[in-house]
């Protein structure tokens, strides 16, 4: 599932899911991934707990671990079998997956440093649900994906702004941590795809 894929398949991942009604929700609607969180969260899921959600979703769409420690990745891989890895701390994570290299707005200096092959998330809030001046996004040289705070109200104007490679959203589409409320997923993944589209077509 290729991430730079094109606006008429933009790269939007719903993450914080925690059971198969929400990922098989996510699917329907269209996501291209969706997230298992594996770090201190009310939106944490065991290992054992995933490998069932996975082996339910297999195929279908991108799995991605969100990962706050480094030495916790491979056991977690071994155990459940994720598409990509979501890494917030440095390091390397010691599986060969692909990586999504989470860095702060402060951190965005270093991005040049982050290889070429990992994917770079921009997360202002840190899983808080805030968002952050979105115009320091302006000095990256490389593709990214967008998160914090994203809303369906504002994912549109998120995209317009910052013109990401895909987008990221956790608690902007829930009902309650943990728990996604289809209305706001789907306006959420509609509002992404038309600005991204919309982003696509030549200026006149």
């Amino acid at each position: 599932m290729p991430l730079f894929s094109g606006p008429d398949s933009p790269w939007i991942k719903i993450c914080g899911i925690t059971t198969v009604e929400d990922a098989e929700l996510a699917i329907g609607l269209g996501a291209s991934a969706i997230g298992l969180i594996f770090a201190p969260s009310r939106r944490e899921v065991s290992p054992d707990r995933a490998r069932e959600l996975v082996r339910q979703v297999r195929g279908r769409v991108e799995v991605v671990g969100v990962f706050k420690e480094i030495h916790s990745i491979h056991a977690v891989h071994e155990a459940v079998g994720l598409d990509r890895v979501q890494v917030h701390v440095p390091g390397d994570p010691g599986v060969h997956l692909p990586i999504l290299r989470a860095l702060r707005p402060a951190e965005l200096p270093g991005a040049g440093l982050v290889p070429e092959e990992e994917w770079v998330l921009i997360d202002g809030s840190e899983g808080r649900g805030l968002t952050f001046d979105w115009k320091l996004t302006q000095s990256l040289s490389r593709p990214f994906i967008l998160a914090g705070g994203l809303t369906p109200a504002n994912v549109g104007e998120a995209i317009r702004a910052t013109r990401p490679a895909g987008v990221d959203v956790t608690s902007g589409v829930e009902l309650s941590p943990g728990r996604k409320d289809p209305a706001k997923v789907a306006r959420f993944i509609t509002a992404a795809k038309h600005a991204f589209q919309a982003d696509s077509k030549p200026q006149t």
